[in-house]
């Protein structure tokens, strides 16, 4: 029963600590209207065709002007209106507000993390197990090995 727990426990604390940052600039975070000032290119060292492209977004907040970089080769043009999401203390680190701006790493994250955990577990199995517990799961392979050998 142990090993479930805290097979369980894992789950849900990997799970927290992936969606804690997205979860905190929806619930903490301040909307501000940004705009496409200029699209900048990445290039390798030799080719002539640009590797990727970045949006330059500005926005103004407290009579400031901040600028960040949009998410690589997301489709924006200049002159167009982006709201971007940023904390008060601060907005140098602001990302755009739409749900592959916040979620996108968090959706990569989880399920290899979970596949991880789960590979783990599968990979001990008498790891998080009281001593009256690991008994019985030693017989039950015992008995799994001497069914194997007679056939």
């Amino acid at each position: 029963m142990q090993r479930k727990w805290v097979y369980r426990l894992g789950i849900l604390l990997f799970l927290f600590v992936t969606l804690k940052t997205p979860l905190s600039y929806l619930l903490f975070g301040v909307s501000a209207k940004g705009k496409v000032v200029e699209i900048v290119f990445e290039y390798s060292s030799i080719s002539l065709l640009p590797r990727s492209s970045y949006p330059r977004i500005e926005f103004i907040y407290q009579d400031k002007i901040y600028s960040m970089l949009g998410d690589e080769n997301e489709y924006l043009l200049v002159g167009e209106s982006v709201e971007v999401i940023f904390f008060m203390d601060n907005p140098s680190k602001a990302k755009i507000k739409s749900f592959g701006g916040l979620f996108l790493e968090a959706l990569i994250e989880i399920p290899i993390g979970l596949l991880i955990w789960w590979a783990f577990f599968k990979s001990y199995p008498k790891m998080f197990v009281k001593p009256k517990e690991r008994a019985w799961y030693e017989n039950l392979l015992n008995k799994g090995k001497g069914q194997k050998e007679d056939n």
